[in-house]
């Protein structure tokens, strides 16, 4: 009996002892087989040239893994989605564009897909251009979804007001011209409220740095004004004296008698040229006839304009005339101001 006993428990140690061994074998097995897995995802992959590659929302994980299998991105599906469930990044995939460098190893793939290090695209707002033509161009941009609708107009200032809730009496000139970086997809309507809160900061600032000399009563009559000096000069160093002129003859209770209002009255129908006919129309952006500002913003003003508009020179000009070179000729009275006008018309005409 002893001698039967001391046979089994030899047995029951000397299995114990194999599936112990055992059990070492498959982890140090599985250890290895994990580690492989680790150095395989580290390793450059086959991709020559950059690549582009659209994860799109709601996209399964393995329809992305066969995309990319397609594309030469990766060799292994079976190895990529087995790393990425290990690495629970097949749950932190992100929707959007990605450049893909060429040999980007799978782990490098799936890094930038789970840290959303999406492709950005330039939107550019341009300085002096009206607010009709912005939305045009945005509308346009086939990085960008119109969520404006079919039937809205470009020219519907006011339903762009309504549209995105702004707290401002009018729309024209209350976006900054900025060059904005946004993802594929992004709506019209939230680069304008961006371009729009960029302008109301810049706005709030300049005004706290007008001088002594600016005789404006809000800050959107400070916009209101630097939109035409946006318009009336390229040249930043013009600008101030600009300025200069528009403060003296709102002071004096002049009409500011300024082209780029007139202009912008017109609209589209303007050739390019301004005729005596346009100068008596009636419109409240009229400045041949309406003294003071007109009532909204005519453009995008830029920054240096913005800050124009809150500090005048100080001087008594009351006339400028464009010289043909980007400059402008300033006079104190009408006799100076119409010599110059002839001065530099007969130039440009010889030119011409």
């Amino acid at each position: 009996m002893n001698a039967l006993r001391l046979d089994k428990s030899s047995i029951r140690k000397s299995t114990v002892t194999s599936l112990a061994a055992g059990g070492a074998c498959i982890g140090l097995f599985v250890f290895a087989a994990y580690f492989a897995l680790l150095a395989w995802a580290e390793r450059p992959g086959d991709l020559q040239e950059s690549f582009r590659y659209e994860v799109q929302a709601g996209q399964s994980f393995a329809k992305m893994t066969a995309e990319l299998n397609e594309q030469g991105v990766i060799q292994s599906p079976l190895l990529f989605s087995l790393y990425a469930r290990i690495t629970a990044l097949d749950v932190a995939v992100q929707a959007g564009e990605y450049d893909l460098p060429r040999r980007v190893s799978p782990q490098g793939v799936l890094n930038l897909f789970a840290t959303g290090q999406v492709v950005l695209h330039p939107v550019q707002l341009l300085e002096g251009t009206a607010l009709s033509q912005v939305l045009k161009a945005l509308r346009q941009n086939h990085f960008l979804v119109d969520d404006l609708g079919v039937g809205f107009a470009n020219s519907d200032l006011g339903a762009l007001l309504q549209r995105l809730r702004l707290p401002v009496p009018f729309a024209e000139g209350y976006f900054f011209p900025d060059t904005y970086l946004v993802v594929k997809g992004t709506k019209v309507s939230d680069v304008l409220i961006m371009a729009h809160k960029a302008m109301t900061t810049k706005l709030d600032a300049v005004w706290q740095q007008k001088n002594s000399r600016m005789v404006l009563a809000t800050p959107e009559e400070l916009l209101i004004l630097a939109s035409i000096i946006e318009k009336e000069s390229g040249q930043k160093s013009d600008r101030r004296t600009i300025s200069q002129v528009f403060h003296n003859r709102l002071q004096r209770n002049m009409r500011l008698q300024t082209d780029p209002t007139v202009i912008y009255a017109i609209g589209d129908e303007f050739d390019g040229d301004i005729r005596s006919r346009d100068l008596r129309m009636d419109s409240p952006f009229n400045t041949y006839k309406v003294k003071g500002l007109p009532p909204t913003a005519i453009a995008l003003p830029s920054y240096d304009s913005l800050l124009a508009a809150a500090q005048p020179s100080t001087g008594d000009f009351l006339y400028f005339v464009a010289r043909g070179d980007g400059t402008s000729q300033f006079s104190r009275t009408l006799s100076e101001h119409n010599a110059a006008v002839r001065k530099f018309l007969l130039q440009r005409t010889k030119v011409d």
